[in-house]
């Protein structure tokens, strides 16, 4: 009995595509699709790039109310943990326009100043600052239990970021 080359290579050609056919629609129909849903049902943002890889999902979005965007984070971020199959989800915001991001650079070291020491009650009189030296249209600060949300916008740029709150103890953080 001799086997043909020709019918062995046809073999594991339609073995192949029929395993990673089946790893690609899995990916689209269990992860992707769902996510997309998720997002589209997002009152404070849109979607600007889904990735779905082998180990990390990658999701950008345009933050169009900033107020609103703390609740949906977190939710988003609870549903796609539990449709991620196991994978890193990496969330992040499109709203960075270069005027506004040195604005945020300029001001950084006392915000984290104010966020290592635990005294987030600065954050607010900081952000109001820089809306009135820089002549903002707004700026705000958010936060919650794992982060603080921050806006500016001048004119029709804007400049959003999530900045993770510090998880030690503030006695410990303190020295």
């Amino acid at each position: 009995m001799q086997l043909k080359k020709g019918a062995i290579g046809m073999s594991l050609v339609a073995t192949l595509a029929l395993l990673f056919g089946g790893w690609f629609l899995y990916q689209k129909i269990e992860i992707e699709e769902p996510i997309r849903t998720e997002i589209g049902q997002l009152q404070s943002a849109s979607l600007t790039h889904l990735d779905v890889g082998k180990d990390k999902i990658e999701i950008d979005l345009k933050v169009t109310k900033p107020k609103a965007f703390p609740q949906d984070f977190r939710h988003l971020q609870e549903t796609t943990a539990s449709l991620s199959a196991g994978k890193q989800v990496e969330i992040r915001v499109d709203n960075q326009s270069r005027s506004l991001k040195d604005v945020w650079n300029n001001g950084q070291f006392v915000f984290t100043e104010a966020i290592e020491l635990h005294q987030y009650s600065r954050i607010p009189q900081l952000v109001e600052q820089w809306k009135a030296e820089h002549q903002l249209d707004d700026a705000s600060a958010l936060m919650d239990d794992t982060n603080i949300y921050v806006y500016l916008k001048k004119g029709s740029e804007d400049f959003y970021t999530i900045v993770p709150r510090s998880t030690e103890d503030e006695v410990t953080a303190r020295g």
